[in-house]
C-alpha cells in the first residue's frame, strides 16, 4: 500500500482515521514508568547507608531500608531510567548491545563455544534501573527448597528453607485469578508484596499448552503451579509482569519508594572504589565514584553495601584491595584484605539448543500483528504484551518420580519463515555463519520450536578476575562450562529425553522432527546420537544469564567471601547483597530469588541495628 487512498470521500471519514492514527501515534508517549530523580549530591556528602548497584538486589534494599525514617539512604546506579523497550515486554532484544546492556563476554578459551562467534559467549547484563530485572525473561521461579537445604547445611543459617520461603512471601503479590482460586496455590504465594506475580495473557495459549502436554507424556509431569510443586514438572510459569508490562526491580521497588526525602538515587555514576581505613581493623567508609568523568566521594556512617552483580562485585571488592592477595598483587593493587575466594566458584546456567521443527504455527499474519501493535497502546493486549520466551517450562530428573530437578527446559516458538528467527540467531544465540544457515533452511517452510537445554545443578566451576587495575575494562569471565566431565554425561543424557518430543501426539500432528544444526565438528556423528549431542553440547554451548557465587557465603574466610549476615568476612560496615552471595545455584530462573536474597538481607540489617521486622 503507498499510503494513497483513491475512494472518493467528504473529508469526515478521512479525518476521522487520521485523528485516530493520530491518537494511537502519541498513545507510546504513555508508556512509561515513573522513575526516580537524579539527585544533586555534594561531595563529601555522608549517608547513612551507601548501595552500590540498582539492580534487582540494590532496588530491593532501598526500598526497605529508607522505611527506616532516619536512615539516609544513596542508591548508586551507573546506568539511566529504562528505556521503553524495557517496558514493552515483547521487545528486550531492542536493549542488546546498547547502552542499557554492559555488553559482556566470556574469554575464548579454545575448548567450548568453538561454533559461536569468536568463540566467546555473550553475557548481556542490565546496565540501568532495575539492572537485569528490566532485560530479563520475567519468568519468576522459587527453586527447590533443598537449594535452601543446601545453603544452610554448609553453616548458612540464615537461609533455611523454611525462612526463604517467608521472603519470598514478603515480596510477592499473586494476581493471577486462576491460581487464586486453587488455595494450595494461593497459599504457596505472598498477596501484599511490592512485586507483581501475574500469568501472560499469552497469544499462543494454545500451541504453549500443547507442549506442556508433550512434555507430560514423556514422563515430565503436568502440574497447575510449578513454584508450588517445588519446581518439578513441566506447566506454564509465573512472570513478572502485570498489565502487559514488565514489572522490573526499579519499577516495584524503587518507584514506590520515590518520594521519601531520605532516599537518594544517583544515576549515571560509576562507582570505582570502595574505601577502606588504613588500620588494623579495616572499615568501610565511603566510595569513590565516576560521575560525569569527576571523581567523587560519598561517605558512610554505618554501612556500604556491594549490590553490583556476580560480575561487577567481585570486580569492585578486587579493585578495592579485597580478594586474592597474588592477583591484587600482578595487578600492582596494595591487597588490604587476603579473600582468595573472590571472583571463584563462579556457576551458571548452561545452555545448549534443541532445534524442532514442523507444520504450524504458520506464517505471520502481518495484518493480525498491525491489529496488536495498535490493541496493546489502547489496552496493553495482544504479542506485545508478552515475552519472546515462551512461559512453557519444564524441571525434571532421569527418572520421573525424582524429589529434585536436574534439568531445565525453556522454549522459543517462532511461526513459519519468521523474521524474527535470523534476529534471534544474529542478536541473542550469535552462532557462526555455517550453524545459523542451517537453522534458517529449515525454519523458511517450518515453524521453530527452539528449545533451550539447561543442567541446573553444574559441577563445573568458573571464575571471574581483574584484566588490568582500570576499573572501565572489563572483567575476564571464565565460564568453564563442561569442564567437569561429569556435566557433559549429565547433559546428554538430559537432552536425549527432550529429543522424544517428536514422538508425542502434538509434535507427530503437525509434522514434528529434530533438525540437525550444521558444525563441521559435529556434522560425521548420526544426529540425535550420544556422540553427536556431546559435540553440539561442547561447541555450541551459550548460557541462560543466571551467572551466580563469585563473593558466596560460607562460615570459612578461607573458602567464602561473606558471612550468613552477609558481612564481608575481614571487613566491618560492608555487606555484599546480589546475586554473587549464593553457595550453590538455585534450580531455576534467579532474579526471584535474588530479590528474595535482598529481601531477607535488608531485615537482617535491621536486625543488626535492633529494628523488629515485621513479615
Amino acid at each position: 500500500m503507498d499510503g494513497v487512498c483513491l475512494s472518493p470521500t467528504t473529508g469526515t471519514a478521512s479525518q476521522i482515521f487520521a485523528n485516530t492514527l493520530q491518537f494511537f501515534a502519541s498513545a507510546q508517549c504513555l508508556i512509561t514508568e515513573n522513575w526516580p530523580p537524579d539527585a544533586e549530591i555534594p561531595n563529601y556528602a555522608m549517608f547513612d547507608f551507601i548501595i552500590v548497584g540498582a539492580g534487582s538486589a540494590g532496588c530491593v534494599l532501598a526500598n526497605r531500608l529508607s522505611e527506616i525514617e532516619n536512615w539516609k539512604i544513596l542508591l548508586i546506579e551507573a546506568g539511566d531510567d529504562p528505556p521503553v523497550e524495557s517496558i514493552i515486554p515483547a521487545l528486550v532484544v531492542g536493549m542488546l548491545d546498547t547502552k542499557y546492556d554492559w555488553q559482556y563476554y566470556t574469554v575464548k578459551n579454545n575448548r567450548t563455544s568453538k561454533a559461536s562467534v569468536n568463540e566467546t559467549t555473550y553475557w548481556p547484563r542490565g546496565k540501568m534501573l532495575g539492572g537485569s530485572s528490566g532485560m530479563n525473561g520475567m519468568l519468576y521461579v522459587h527453586g527447590n527448597d533443598y537449594d535452601y537445604k543446601l545453603w544452610y547445611d554448609q553453616g548458612n543459617k540464615e537461609w533455611h528453607p523454611n525462612i526463604v520461603r517467608r521472603y519470598f512471601k514478603k515480596a510477592e503479590k499473586l494476581q493471577a485469578q486462576d491460581l487464586l482460586r486453587d488455595t494450595r496455590i494461593a497459599e504457596n504465594y505472598g498477596r501484599h508484596g511490592p512485586l507483581n506475580i501475574d500469568i501472560f495473557n499469552s497469544t499462543i495459549r494454545t500451541i504453549t499448552e500443547n507442549i506442556v502436554g508433550s512434555w507430560d507424556e514423556i514422563g515430565i509431569r503436568k502440574v497447575p503451579d510449578l513454584n508450588t510443586a517445588n519446581v518439578l514438572g513441566s506447566g506454564i510459569m509465573t512472570v513478572t509482569v502485570s498489565n502487559g508490562q514488565r514489572v522490573s526491580a526499579a519499577s516495584a521497588y524503587l518507584n514506590t519508594a520515590r518520594n521519601r526525602p531520605n532516599l537518594h538515587v544517583l544515576k549515571n555514576s560509576f562507582v570505582t572504589k570502595i574505601l577502606l581505613s588504613n588500620g588494623k581493623t579495616k572499615k568501610a567508609y565511603g566510595v569513590e565514584v565516576d560521575r560525569n568523568g569527576n571523581t567523587m566521594t560519598f561517605l558512610a556512617n554505618i554501612e556500604v553495601i556491594v549490590s553490583a552483580g556476580t560480575i561487577n562485585t567481585p570486580q569492585l571488592l578486587m579493585l578495592s584491595g579485597m580478594g586474592p592477595e597474588e592477583h591484587l598483587n600482578s595487578k600492582d593493587i596494595r591487597c588490604k584484605v587476603n579473600l582468595p575466594s573472590v571472583g571463584k566458584h563462579l556457576q551458571d546456567h548452561l545452555l545448549v539448543p534443541v532445534t524442532i521443527y514442523g507444520d504450524q504455527p504458520g506464517e505471520t499474519d502481518t495484518i493480525k500483528q498491525y491489529f496488536e501493535t495498535i490493541q496493546y497502546l489502547y489496552e496493553r493486549k495482544g504479542y506485545l504484551g508478552e515475552s519472546i520466551l515462551t512461559d512453557a517450562l519444564a524441571f525434571y530428573s532421569l527418572e520421573n518420580n525424582a524429589s529434585y530437578p536436574l534439568f531445565q527446559s525453556h522454549v522459543f516458538i517462532f511461526s513459519k519463515n519468521s523474521s524474527n528467527v535470523p534476529i534471534f540467531l544474529n542478536a541473542v544465540a550469535r552462532y557462526k555463519r555455517v550453524v545459523t544457515e542451517s537453522v534458517l533452511e529449515n525454519a523458511q517452510n517450518h515453524s521453530l520450536y527452539y528449545f533451550l537445554f539447561s543442567i541446573l545443578h553444574p559441577k563445573s566451576r568458573g571464575d571471574i578476575f581483574l584484566k588490568s587495575s582500570d576499573p572501565k575494562e572489563h572483567p575476564l569471565i571464565n565460564a568453564n562450562y563442561f569442564n567437569d566431565p561429569l556435566d557433559l554425561e549429565a547433559a546428554v543424557r538430559g537432552i536425549k529425553k527432550i529429543t522424544k518430543l517428536v514422538n508425542t501426539e502434538y509434535f507427530k500432528s503437525i509434522g514434528g522432527y529434530l533438525g540437525r544444526m550444521r558444525w563441521p565438528e559435529c556434522d560425521n556423528y548420526e544426529l540425535d546420537s550420544l556422540d553427536y549431542w556431546k559435540c553440539i553440547c561442547v561447541d555450541m554451548v551459550t548460557t541462560t544469564y543466571h551467572p551466580v557465587g563469585t563473593a558466596r557465603m560460607g562460615p570459612n574466610p578461607n573458602t567464602s567471601v561473606v558471612d550468613s549476615r552477609l558481612r564481608v568476612h575481614g571487613v566491618e560496615n560492608l555487606r555484599v547483597i546480589d546475586a554473587s552471595v549464593m553457595p550453590n545455584i538455585t534450580s531455576g530462573n534467579t532474579n526471584g530469588p535474588v530479590i528474595m536474597i535482598a529481601e531477607r538481607g535488608s531485615d537482617i540489617i535491621k536486625e543488626d541495628y535492633s529494628i523488629t521486622c515485621n513479615i
